[in-house]
């Protein structure tokens, strides 16, 4: 499963954005890869940028970054310049509200990993 955004507005559940490029703009232009018409809302509001996670194959993290917008951008009613999203992480942009949900996040078990930190002495 692709990354991904739910959009809502006043709670209202209105469209799901697939995140499959390595880069997409939300903002109220019409090239914007994610287009919101709201006047609150910058030409070019925020990006996204997707990475491969170092430790999952085919997986992805997903960083958020303002693009100095005016009204600025809200991650979990929190202003932002830059984060990278955790699953079910809510933004806000103008009055519009997305939900971020992370590649088969609900079937993934919790997993410890073991992170060698580079002393080879116990070898």
């Amino acid at each position: 499963m692709t990354p991904k955004l739910i959009a809502s507005y006043n709670g209202i559940v209105i469209k799901d954005y697939a995140l499959d490029k390595d880069q997409m703009i939300i903002g109220r232009h019409s090239a914007c890869d994610i287009h919101i018409d709201d006047a609150v809302v910058s030409s070019r509001h925020a990006e996204l940028r997707l990475t491969p996670n170092r430790y999952l194959d085919g997986f992805k993290d997903v960083v958020l970054r303002d693009l100095g917008s005016t009204n600025g951008t809200l991650v979990n009613g929190v202003r932002i310049d830059e984060v990278e999203l955790k699953n079910g992480d809510v933004i806000r942009v103008g009055e519009h509200q997305f939900t971020f949900q992370n590649q088969d996040s609900d079937d993934l078990e919790e997993t410890a990993i073991y992170l060698p930190d580079g002393d080879d002495s116990s070898r």
